[in-house]
């Protein structure tokens, strides 16, 4: 019981031990951050924002440069849309605090840039930048995350020379649920902040606990005026400053380079045909040629068809078809597939797995290797009693029992058919009248004719009787035996053009199965019914046969019996 309990707690801590490894690997594993973020270009149109009169600057006109300079950094990034509040407005017009923070919570945005610089009262010297995020703990995204940004952009902002005056919250002082979030806590004081966070101006709004509000983060990225001037005095400089911050969000999110990201995935096929037990790999470019990961997982739709190994190798397992998936490495939006058609070759002897003959008869084998191509050969396993000849063509040569052979030369594939050879007795005779009989195929009968009635034009002398197998009509590929009492000795198979489903008639049916062939819906199978299918006899299947059986049909113009 002891070294049973043992056992039972060494696989619980394997189960563990594994879960946590795959936990770690499924956390760990590299990913493509996509994300949406808006840049408010602070003021605009006849809000100037501060202005510092001795340098000629107004704080509206370098929000706007700054902001153009972060989103031109930004799309230096693979997966980030950048959506601006605005590009510059009109002297005469405003875009309201509610507008600018509705357009981040519209767009569904993941976070919300607010730029601005600070204006210090006169004779001042204040001097460094700050960021003001929510005062709202209800998410780690609110005044967490918002943080935690924060204090990486003035960390860069800092790198420049500039003052950091730290990550901030402020808080409206009036009361009542226009001042207040979902959860009862006090709205941000900064409009911005707060209509991203609630959506709206008048209520409570969204249920923040959710996460439904927007992750924003409000820049003063220097002051104006003073000794910050240094900072801002060249366009050059204001670069470096959106640069500060929009290196902050990179490093934040793990955002990639697109010149380090795949882009595109190209396979060198986009179908492949194989046979059981064959092999083959998969080729693939990747683009940028500059991706550092060029790492591409490969995945099959279905395991019992094909597999794919880690470097593109299939192998092909069973018939059907199957879906080969390969992945860019941690960027699953980038991927392409490669539809692989599995086919098991082998051949079929249509005659069936036996038949009897009468001494001096011969009898056409018919044979399929389905859409394949190849060479089928023939042999006989006792010339003495049956000789075939290159194109399944059979001879009854004397009494006795022996097999035809065929085989799909290209990949080996046999099949038999044991073809027992009898002799007529001295009072035996078989004599079809009005039909068609040519090695073994029976043809030039009417359609719709009943067993009996097909069977009245196959005389038998003798003890010999015959036997139409079909409980409808006879059609192609309908067999009729010769029994000498219990024993069969002569095998006839039936052909009638036109009948592709071998039901006896000339139908719908007959026809839709020449167009699917024709329009590589769906082959016909069995080289009887290929036959048939060739209405016209011009040694091809094509329109013209449908439209005569179509005409058929239409009582237009009758099908010949031949």
């Amino acid at each position: 019981m002891k070294s049973r309990g043992l056992k039972l707690l060494n696989i619980v801590l394997i189960v563990i031990i594994t879960y946590i490894i795959f936990e770690f690997n499924i956390s760990n594993a590299e990913t493509i951050k996509t994300m949406k973020i808006v840049i408010d270009p602070g003021h605009g149109g006849h809000e100037t924002g501060a202005i510092n009169y001795d340098d000629g600057i107004m704080e509206k006109d370098i929000n706007l440069k700054t902001a153009r300079y972060l989103k031109e950094y930004f799309e230096n990034y693979y997966g980030v849309e950048v959506i601006m509040t605005h590009n510059g407005l009109n002297s005469d017009t405003e875009m309201s605090i509610l507008d600018r923070g509705m357009c981040a919570r519209n767009n569904n945005a993941d976070l919300l840039l607010c730029l601005h610089y600070n204006a210090a009262p006169s004779g001042n010297s204040w001097h460094g930048a700050e960021v003001y995020v929510t005062d709202n703990e209800s998410c780690y995204k609110y005044n967490k995350e918002s943080t935690e940004i924060g204090n990486l952009i003035l960390r860069n902002l800092s790198n420049l020379g500039i003052y950091n005056r730290g990550v901030k919250t402020r808080l409206c002082q009036d009361t009542g649920p226009k001042w207040e979030y979902s959860d009862g806590t006090k709205a941000d004081y900064y409009g911005i902040i707060r209509y991203a966070m609630k959506g709206d101006s008048e209520d409570r709004g969204l249920d923040i606990t959710k996460g439904l509000g927007i992750t924003s983060i409000l820049i003063e990225n220097c002051f104006i005026s003073g000794e910050d001037v240094r900072f801002i005095n060249t366009d050059a400089k204001l670069r470096k400053i959106a640069e500060a911050d929009g290196q902050a969000i990179v490093e934040h999110y793990g955002l990639k380079l697109k010149t380090d990201v795949v882009s595109e995935l190209i396979l060198n096929k986009t179908s492949a045909n194989m046979i059981v037990g064959d092999k083959t790999k998969i080729g693939y470019t990747i683009n940028p040629s500059t991706a550092t990961n060029k790492k591409v997982n490969w995945t099959t739709s279905d395991s019992k068809i094909a597999t794919v190994d880690s470097n593109g190798n299939v192998t092909a397992l069973g018939e059907g078809t199957v879906t080969i998936t390969a992945t860019a490495d941690g960027n699953d939006k980038i991927s392409s597939k490669v539809q692989v058609t599995v086919t098991n070759p082998k051949i079929i002897i249509q005659n069936g797995n036996n038949a009897s003959m009468v001494e001096g008869s011969k009898l056409q084998l018919f044979t399929d290797i389905g859409t394949l191509e190849g060479k089928v050969t023939f042999k006989s396993t006792d010339e003495n009693i049956l000789k075939v000849d290159s194109n399944g063509l059979v001879k009854a040569v004397k009494e006795g029992s022996a097999k035809i052979i065929a085989t799909y030369e290209e990949y080996k594939k046999t099949a038999s058919i044991e073809i027992t050879v009898n002799k007529l007795e001295d009072d035996e005779k078989i004599e079809i009248e009005g039909y068609k009989e040519q090695n073994g195929v029976i043809s030039k009968f009417a359609r719709e004719t009943s067993p009996s009635d097909f069977a009245k034009n196959i005389k038998v002398s003798g003890d010999l009787k015959v036997k139409v197998n079909t409980d409808t009509f006879v059609g192609s590929g309908t067999t009729v035996q010769i029994f000498r009492g219990d024993k069969c000795i002569q095998t006839y198979t039936c052909k009638l053009y036109g009948d592709v489903n071998g039901d006896g008639k000339i139908s719908a049916m007959d026809y839709m199965l020449i167009k699917n062939k024709i329009m590589e819906v769906k082959e016909i199978t069995g080289l009887i019914e290929q036959d048939v299918a060739d209405v016209n006899s011009d040694s091809k299947i094509s329109s013209l046969d449908y439209m005569l059986i179509k005409n058929d049909i239409l009582d237009v113009r009758k099908i010949e019996i031949r």
